[in-house]
């Protein structure tokens, strides 16, 4: 089903932001690390495009996790049992989240440690 307008996509999307922190553990998770980075980055004194990278790092591991958990409930709710290129999809969708892990705290590392410096 189509939404009619822009305002119905929006709060279609706000739904899908709060089902996922409800119904995912790592959502929870990478809201805190963020909010620690967030923390580090106010106590180090970074500068305005640290805060920019942070907020880019944070959405693109937000929105990787979005991903990787719509593709893991769709799988499920069509192949319920062990499938091998089920496990194939979901194993690459949950590779895409650390990639985009590795380079959140790859780089707000590297901010970090160089405010530090």
């Amino acid at each position: 089903m189509k939404n009619n307008s822009f305002l119905q996509s929006v709060k279609c999307a706000l739904r899908g932001v709060a089902s996922g922190f409800r119904a995912e553990r790592n959502f929870k998770i990478y809201a805190g690390i963020a909010l620690v980075f967030l923390a580090l980055n106010i106590i180090t004194s970074s500068g305005f495009y640290d805060y920019i990278i942070l907020l880019a790092l944070t959405c693109g591991a937000f929105s990787a996790e979005y991903i990787n958990t719509a593709i893991e409930r769709l799988c499920d709710s069509f192949c319920p049992e062990i499938d091998k290129n089920v496990k194939f999809i979901k194993d690459v969708a949950a590779a895409a989240v650390c990639v985009s892990g590795i380079a959140f705290f790859g780089a707000e590392g590297a901010i970090l440690i160089s405010n530090l410096l």
